[in-house]
């Protein structure tokens, strides 16, 4: 029986749970009769078929694209904070390259059904900002899927009462892969209690579900420890996955200090997430770089960027011509972020590529700065940015989050001499209250500059870089 059937799923594992919601359980038997209802509405799926869905963290919405899973249906997922013209876009880049529009799931009525179908080989269509940062489609496989959902046993394994805690906006891949994980596993996925992160109610739910596994990007964890200084994670929770964003090693070191079980992760939509996680048995250990690549999976650096080969790699982007696929003449994606290779193949990343600073005519990565910063006492949060400069091409500017422990700035940035390069230090430091953060929950780069300069730089060295 398939791996990807909520149906298989009900008759191999009639009394396991499938889906948390609110504290009540549903197993997979009643799960798969609310898909199969759901499923009644769908058109077959024939060649060009697909269905626009923008799922949140709702039961109806998860039931909805186990519905297109099981009838083998494309899904192209729209983000909830997606605009009509944001919308628009996505749906005529789907009907461009395929020749037929996608179906808006909330207009779908059970008289389009007309049959099952041949089930298509694409899982999930999925909007990303590729390499150049213009939203493109991803299309990801069914195989692609299963292979990275192998990858990620192939590390954490399974253990007989896992639980999911679904907290990453299921639109991303990041929340799409633990449906797809939780599905071929026969495990439960506990929907988080409100789409609104809460680290109150995330720390209350962990105990109330018995959760044991849980994805993060950096900035949920940081909120989740400084809700309570007291919290600590109830003995169930066995692996918490931190990835979407630079994951700094004080914040790696405060969660390890607090007993959580922290596995630094690198991945991306155009892999079905997870390419290089710190092995399971290293959990909780603040160590450099993110690990090394999953079972199955490669990893290259070509020029300081990093590139993937493996089963996960996405088919590539629609309506985008072959020489403009991000692929290598030997079939390697080219991910469009900076890293380095150790000797025992761990990855470290370094940043996007096209976050470079140019100062100069030295590059200055922008992460290898914030991780700087961000030992340096009194620091909580970094984002560092280029501005422009009419003499050096770009200047290194940072804005940073302070608490009251942190020494006066001039004091505070000369800890940096010992640790950078002279043209890697920030010649302009901008002080907020809080980074603001993107839609997939990391930094906002571009936004951080913005703020930082409409409340202003604090010079800092200003000599010549």
């Amino acid at each position: 029986m398939s791996a990807l059937s909520i149906v298989a799923a009900a008759e191999e594992a009639p009394d396991a749970d499938a889906l948390v919601v609110e504290g009540a359980t549903l197993s997979f038997p009643e799960v798969a009769e609310r898909v199969l209802a759901l499923g009644a509405s769908l058109p077959p799926a024939e060649e060009g078929a697909s269905v626009a869905l923008t799922p949140r963290l709702e039961a109806s919405s998860l039931c909805a694209m186990l519905a297109c899973i099981e009838r083998g249906l494309p899904m192209l997922l729209l983000p909830s904070r997606f605009t009509a013209p944001e919308r628009a876009r996505a749906l005529a880049q789907v009907s461009d390259a395929w020749g037929s529009p996608p179906r808006v799931w909330e207009e779908l009525t059970r008289a389009s059904t007309s049959g099952p179908g041949q089930a298509s080989s694409t899982l999930a269509l999925v909007l990303t900002s590729g390499t150049t940062g213009t939203p493109r489609v991803a299309s990801l496989s069914r195989a692609a899927f299963l292979s990275a959902a192998h990858a990620s046993e192939a590390n954490l394994g399974w253990q007989r009462d896992d639980r999911w805690l679904l907290t990453m906006p299921p639109a991303h891949v990041g929340g799409l892969s633990i449906l797809v994980r939780c599905l071929m596993a026969r495990r439960a996925v506990v929907l988080a209690d409100s789409p609104q992160f809460d680290p109150a109610q995330l720390a209350h739910q962990l105990e109330r579900d018995r959760v044991t596994l849980l994805s993060l990007v950096p900035t949920m964890l940081r909120r989740l420890l400084d809700h309570d200084p007291r919290w600590r994670p109830p003995s169930a929770l066995r692996a918490v996955l931190v990835g979407g964003a630079a994951f700094p090693p004080e914040l790696a070191r405060e969660a390890r200090e607090r007993g959580l079980p922290t596995l630094a992760t690198y991945g991306m939509t155009e892999t079905c997430a997870q390419l290089a996680t710190q092995p399971y048995a290293r959990r909780g250990l603040a160590e450099v770089g993110v690990g090394p690549a999953l079972p199955g999976l490669s990893l290259r650096i070509r020029d300081g960027r990093i590139e993937a080969s493996g089963p996960t790699l996405m088919d590539g982007y629609l309506g985008v011509s072959d020489h403009e696929q991000p692929f290598t003449g030997d079939g390697w994606l080219r991910t469009g972020d900076l890293g380095q290779l150790d000797g025992a193949g761990w990855l470290q990343v370094l940043g996007r590529a096209d976050d470079l600073i140019l100062s100069g005519g030295e590059n200055v990565a922008p992460r290898e700065v914030e991780a700087a910063l961000l030992t340096l006492p009194g620091v909580r949060d970094a984002c560092v940015f280029g501005q422009a400069d009419s003499e050096w091409g770009q200047r290194v500017c940072a804005a940073l989050v302070l608490d009251a422990t942190a020494a006066p700035l001039a004091t505070l940035l000369s800890g940096l001499r010992a640790t950078l390069a002279g043209h890697k230090l920030p010649r302009g430091v901008a002080l907020l209250d809080a980074l603001p953060s993107s839609a997939k929950g990391g930094v906002d780069r571009p936004r951080v500059a913005r703020l930082a300069l409409a409340v202003g730089l604090h010079p800092w060295l200003p000599e010549s870089p």
